[in-house]
């Protein structure tokens, strides 16, 4: 017996892991007043009627950091507590998270220990410790092998920012540090980070390069995202000019089919709109790069802009469409075909699986597919193949799909068709085993 179905898409808002807006915990729950970035109040809205986040989409990536002085006090010894704590959050708010531990910053200092063996700060900006005169690029590399050994794979982080040297660990002054150095630090990134994605800093081709020589499957962060002008006016911006020639000057054009890409915006999204900047060129741009998330600082979405935005969101990162499911059955074997599509503007990064299920009232079973989800490239058809020897009683069954994230708080992926159970799972049709 053959049966085709073809499932019916959805245009709604999805929330999934690893994609979309990062979330804004203080938008949750019921704020009796929302401001703006700026202080002011504005009128609440939301992007849906379940929405859980007032003027902001509902997201299932959060981030979560923390500093080389807190997580390794003393030499050698790890307290990784600050940034479990942080994860723990993550968790319960059923998500996953961009994780990046920095150096230093503006504000923090390198540990006391490494204080106290190099009082002297640099002149160079942004540096706390000069690197190619201490041993800071050893010791920094050091923990992050400790740091990977601990959470590569880790079930609350979709990937981890390359945090370098300079302010933040985003890359200041870089291609200023001996090769030997600076390879050691990418060499702890890549050769740590086997199962989590990496994406680096777009900062300078030097540090880009150099990681690119370890390994291609790295995304990339920016953090600019909206400037059309806002340093120089007319004369150079972020958005016009550093993103579209360095993204190809890097050779990073490509850098999306294997590692998330992942943009921070300058300033606040309510400052583009006051200052009358083309948010419609400023999607369109970051969809033509392959963003898979956007960091808008937790801070509210203009309503003139919800539209755009809601728009902008369904085609961020991954977004899996069904389009047509073959089955056919004889005996108690199954062959299923799998149409599906993805409508994002970038593949998952992680491997969940696709699973298959077969209820009854009384008996049932379940398989995992072969397929690898992170090759399934936007704008491309994927097909699943799958013949089942389902072992089960004879009957009835419904047939069921989902993708899998293996975390129970997390749960099932969100596909754009209608009929998701409870579990997670999309209906696809009644099937007789004999």
């Amino acid at each position: 017996m053959r049966i085709t179905v073809e499932p019916k898409i959805l245009d709604t808002l999805l929330c999934n892991p690893g994609i979309g807006f990062i979330a804004a915990p203080q938008l949750m729950g019921d704020p009796e007043i929302v401001r703006d970035n700026r202080g002011k109040e504005v009128e609440k809205y939301r992007f849906s009627e379940d929405a859980k986040t007032w003027n902001h989409p509902d997201s299932g990536l959060s981030y979560a950091g923390a500093p080389w002085n807190v997580l390794e006090p003393e030499e050698g010894r790890y307290d990784w507590s600050a940034l479990d704590e942080k994860l723990e959050r993550v968790r319960l708010m059923g998500c996953n998270a961009v994780v990046r531990v920095s150096p230093y910053s503006l504000t923090e200092d390198v540990p006391a220990w490494m204080r106290e063996r190099w009082p002297e700060e640099p002149e160079f900006p942004f540096w706390r410790v000069d690197p190619n005169t201490t041993d800071f690029c050893e010791c920094w590399a050091r923990f992050v092998r400790a740091f990977a050994a601990r959470y590569d794979g880790h079930p609350f982080i979709s990937s981890v920012d390359m945090a370098l040297m300079g302010a933040w660990g985003e890359g200041a002054g870089s291609e200023f540090v001996e090769e030997e150095k600076l390879d050691g630090i990418i060499r702890a990134y890549c050769e740590g980070f086997n199962k989590t994605p990496l994406q680096c800093l777009l900062h300078d081709p030097v540090s880009v390069g150099a990681i690119r020589r370890y390994r291609k499957s790295v995304g990339f962060r920016v953090d600019c995202l909206g400037d059309m002008g806002g340093f120089h006016g007319e004369e150079w911006s972020h958005m016009q000019d550093y993103y579209p020639m360095n993204i190809e000057n890097f050779h990073m054009h490509d850098a999306w089919e294997k590692g998330p890409v992942i943009f921070e915006a300058c300033w606040h999204m309510n400052d583009w709109y006051l200052a009358g900047w083309d948010i419609d060129y400023i999607i369109r741009e970051s969809l033509k790069w392959h963003i898979s998330s956007y960091n808008g600082k937790q801070t509210t979405v203009p309503e003139a802009w919800k539209d755009a935005v809601a728009a902008w969101v369904k085609k961020m990162g991954y977004r899996f469409e069904l389009r047509r499911a073959t089955v056919e059955t004889e005996g108690d074997v199954l062959n299923v075909r799998l149409l599906w599509g993805n409508t994002g503007c970038a593949p998952c990064y992680n491997a969940y699986p696709v699973v298959l299920r077969l209820r009854s009232e009384t008996s049932g079973g379940s398989w995992t597919l072969t397929d690898d989800i992170r090759a399934w490239l936007p704008d491309e058809d994927h097909l699943s193949r799958a013949e089942i020897k389902t072992g089960l009683p004879a009957g009835e069954y419904t047939l069921e799909v989902g993708i899998d994230t293996c975390v129970a708080e997390i749960g099932m992926l969100n596909l754009a068709i209608e009929g998701r159970n409870e579990d997670g799972f999309y209906p696809l049709c009644r099937v007789t085993i004999a």
